[in-house]
């Protein structure tokens, strides 16, 4: 019986390994602890993250979304605020212009008047300008000899501002504003809302929104007084307008100014220097075949001396 020696039986069973190792390199890899081992190293030497960073990466990422929505939402707000604001003044300066037409612009056969329709807050008043053509140019007939009527009109749905104050509008009523029946225009019709008719059945055409309170005052400058109530014929020597807006807590002054009129005697025509006109007229154009014709005056022909005659001797 022949024995291999240990080296050469040990070299053969590292050619096998190495051998198997070549053909399966995941069964080695299964079996060897060393092999397993190494693997572990090299993957715990590489870098990671660990729980505690990426729970803080993603806070800081949080907080920057957070802050970028909060900026451009701050910015929307702004801009949409400006632009309210944008045209709540064109339509105060709209109005103000109106206005400052209408009472500049007054004929001498225009009639002013102010009643107080509601004494409670907020104060209700009707301004009514008659006699006016071109007042608050509006509706199918914008020339018209008919009256405008200002007043407040409360808002249809009843809604409030941040104070709880009732919101108006401040609108134009006349009688002509929309016709009963034309062909052109239509039918007068019965409409709900702002547009609707009042108790008296005058239709109204909003001038301005979001209204809390308007008053009007007329201004005596030989009283020094300011009047809430006008019936008087003459006219103010101002007219002054307080306009309060949807959260606004100071009004808006505005005071318009009214023409005067000044009455001056006429000159009659003096009778006396007529007749002396026309009979040193007829003076100067009168006598023989030289007298005024055509509406001049001709010079006068000067006349030939006469001759004596001589007396005649008896026979």
């Amino acid at each position: 019986m022949s024995t291999n020696p240990p080296n050469s039986q040990s070299r053969g069973q590292r050619a096998k390994g190495i051998e198997t190792e070549a053909l399966h390199p995941l069964a080695v890899k299964c079996w060897s602890p060393h092999r397993d081992s190494s693997l572990f190293a090299l993957r715990s030497s590489r870098p990671a993250f660990t729980l505690i960073e990426v729970v803080i990466g993603i806070t800081l990422l949080s907080m920057i979304t957070v802050t970028l929505f909060a900026i451009i939402r701050g910015s929307v707000q702004s801009a949409a605020e400006i632009e309210r604001t944008q045209r709540e003044s064109d339509s105060v300066n709209r109005f103000i212009e109106l206005s400052r037409r209408a009472f500049a612009s007054l004929p001498a056969t225009a009639t002013l008047s102010l009643k107080l329709v509601q004494t409670t807050e907020p104060v209700i008043q009707e301004l009514t300008i008659a006699g006016s053509p071109d007042c608050f140019p509006a509706g199918a007939h914008p020339i018209t000899f008919k009256d405008t009527i200002l007043r407040l009109r409360p808002h249809p749905d009843e809604i409030t501002d941040e104070a709880g104050m009732p919101i108006h509008y401040l609108s134009l009523s006349r009688e002509d504003l929309i016709p009963e029946n034309d062909p052109q225009n239509g039918i007068r019709q019965e409409t709900t809302g702002i547009y609707a008719p009042d108790e008296e059945g005058r239709y109204w055409m909003p001038l301005l929104p979001d209204v809390i309170a308007f008053k009007w005052r007329f201004y005596v400058e030989k009283d020094k007084t300011w009047y809430e109530e006008w019936s008087k014929t003459e006219w103010p020597d101002l007219i002054e307008g307080n306009l309060t807006l949807k959260n606004r807590t100071l009004p808006i002054r505005m005071v318009f100014g009214v023409p005067v009129l000044t009455i001056t005697a006429g000159r009659a025509t003096s009778t006396s220097s007529s007749a002396s006109t026309s009979t040193s007229t007829s003076t100067t154009g009168g006598g023989g075949g030289g007298g005024n014709r055509g509406g001049q005056n001709q010079p006068q022909q000067p006349q030939q001396p006469q001759t004596p005659q001589q007396p005649q001797q008896p026979r």
